[in-house]
């Protein structure tokens, strides 16, 4: 099964902790990066605003729905080459964004249950869910970019919350690399736990946890066929329906 991780980032300021970024209005899509198993020695970033400007707004500097749009396009492309696309949290973030950006959402609801989300199946599975740094961490792969070079020679901290204002303050090499960096290192994960056939981690209580793969990552759809998971422990468990409400139906 051929990989190829995919991941974006927003235009718009959120809070890091707030998993209903729906309610902020429109976040819009700052910069997507792709890559492919096998194929690809560096990351597609899509796109740069120096080079494509007339697929950015603006005003707001995100993306306008043509550009979203081709971003589906490549995805889709992907797909019919082979390539199954591998994600941290896509389906709860990445897909319902880009299904809402692009306007097309019978698209995205196929494009992420045939996908592979390594946190949700993980949230199938144990009912909680992982950063992805937690999951590099784990399994002993070099982390996410924490820090960029900016256009005057500076460095500074990068994450969900700076990239946004970063890429609006005209940093968009540093939110480009940053993007690059998490699709390089998702794809890095996914491999390394199909090889090891098991997801490792560091518990909060600092214990080793881990989680069988076997010899593949399941899809979104075969995610949500397996049996729910006992989280009567759990004082707030995560519930598996709230990464698909964005389709519009229910899905099993």
């Amino acid at each position: 099964m051929p990989l190829a991780a995919f991941d974006l980032e927003i235009a718009k300021e959120v809070p890091d902790d707030d998993r209903d970024w729906l309610r902020h209005g429109p976040v819009g899509i700052s910069c997507a990066a792709l890559i492919r198993d096998g194929v690809d020695s560096e990351p597609l970033v899509m796109f740069d605003p120096h080079s494509s400007p007339h697929l950015f707004d603006p005003a707001t500097k995100a993306i306008t729905p043509h550009g979203a749009g081709l971003i589906v396009d490549a995805l889709a492309s992907a797909v019919e080459q082979g390539f199954t696309i591998v994600s941290w949290n896509g389906l709860g973030f990445d897909f319902p964004l880009l299904a809402l950006e692009s306007g097309l959402r019978r698209q995205c609801v196929q494009l992420a249950l045939d996908s592979i989300d390594m946190m949700f199946q993980l949230v199938c599975v144990n009912g909680y869910m992982l950063s992805l740094d937690t999951a590099l961490a784990g399994t002993r792969l070099q982390g996410k970019i924490h820090t960029v070079r900016l256009n005057d020679g500076h460095e500074a901290p990068i994450g969900g919350r700076e990239a946004p204002s970063l890429w609006r303050a005209g940093e968009y090499q540093a939110v480009m690399q940053y993007c690059a960096g998490d699709v390089r290192q998702t794809l890095s994960l996914a491999l390394e736990c199909q090889r090891r056939h098991s997801l490792a981690w560091t518990s909060r209580r600092g214990k080793p946890a881990r989680m069988d793969v076997g010899r593949r990552w399941l899809t979104v759809r075969e995610c949500m066929a397996l049996p729910e998971p006992d989280t009567s422990w759990m004082p707030d468990p995560v519930k598996r329906q709230s990464f698909v409400s964005w389709m519009g139906e229910p899905v099993s």
